[in-house]
């Protein structure tokens, strides 16, 4: 029995050592954050304009076991070490350029590249035109809500094509928000693709309205065949958003646009895993 008893106490001492917890202490204070900028030189970031289409550039970056690089431009950032991208204005661009590993994001360095020709489809190109007022108008195209009922709306998620209100669950009447009624929603087509917001002092969040001063950030329009879901869609970066901001879509910034033509921009935003979506309609300012 007291062989029994000394084998059992062995065998607990032997898993308690086995089982004891690692101790990370020494692993954590080994995580020193990357604070050498010049980490991401190691990778050989690079923007080489394509050898036949003087309006895509290639972003490079060198391969390096346990890096990733990561590249920020117009408000957009890509992990990745290789991408491509259209420029369709003739211009002097900047790409802020990273990376990380197990410690963390390196600090940026900062990469020029100069488009030398506009691409003559931009002007061209109709969404762009109905969206912005196209390229002869350098002052932009205004929009605002549309002054009827039904200017912001609830619907079925799986709703494409709104023709009537009776397509809406939910449309709001003309008063039942505050601060958004007079905010002015300006794109403009340029190198930048400038987006203002002149907000007047205020603007919403669903039915409430908060101080929100006059900002200007940038819009991106995605082409209808790059969309799994076929329509165009509306990217607009840093804190840019369309109003009344629905409550449950705070921080997104890209819309479907459901029509957009040279009087209407219709758009609808959602939740991901909601089964339902929000619709934005807005008109030239003074139609």
């Amino acid at each position: 029995m007291k062989t029994q008893l000394w084998l059992s106490l062995v065998v607990l001492a032997v898993l308690a050592t086995a089982c004891k917890p690692k101790n990370y202490m020494n692993s954590l204070e080994e995580l020193v954050p990357n604070t050498d900028s010049t980490l991401v030189l190691k990778m050989h970031p690079r923007c080489e304009i394509d050898a036949k289409d003087p309006n895509l550039v290639h972003f490079r970056m060198d391969d390096v076991e346990g890096w990733v690089g990561m590249w920020e431009i117009g408000g957009r950032r890509y992990t990745t070490n290789s991408w491509d991208s259209r420029f369709q204005f003739a211009g002097d661009y900047a790409v802020r350029v990273s990376a990380y590993n197990h410690h963390g994001p390196t600090p940026g360095i900062t990469l020029h590249f100069y488009i030398e020709v506009t691409d003559e489809s931009v002007c061209a190109n109709d969404d762009y035109r109905y969206l912005t007022g196209g390229c002869d108008a350098p002052e932009g195209k205004t929009w605002m809500l549309a002054n009827q009922t039904g200017y912001y709306g609830l619907i079925d998620i799986n709703t494409w094509a709104i023709e009537y209100l009776s397509d809406y669950w939910w449309a709001a009447e003309r008063g039942s928000h505050q601060g958004v009624y007079d905010d002015e929603l300006t794109f403009f087509l340029n190198a930048n693709c400038t987006y203002q917001h002149k907000t007047n002092g205020t603007s919403g969040i669903d039915s409430n309205p908060f101080d929100c001063p006059d900002y200007a950030t940038t819009w991106e329009l995605i082409p209808a065949e790059q969309n799994a879901d076929g329509f165009p869609h509306l990217f607009l970066s840093g804190d840019g958003f369309l109003p009344p901001i629905p409550s449950e879509c705070q921080g997104q910034h890209e819309y479907v646009v459901l029509t957009l033509n040279d009087t209407v921009l219709l758009t609808k935003i959602f939740k991901s895993g909601s089964n339902q979506a929000w619709v934005h309609k807005f008109v030239p300012k003074n139609d």
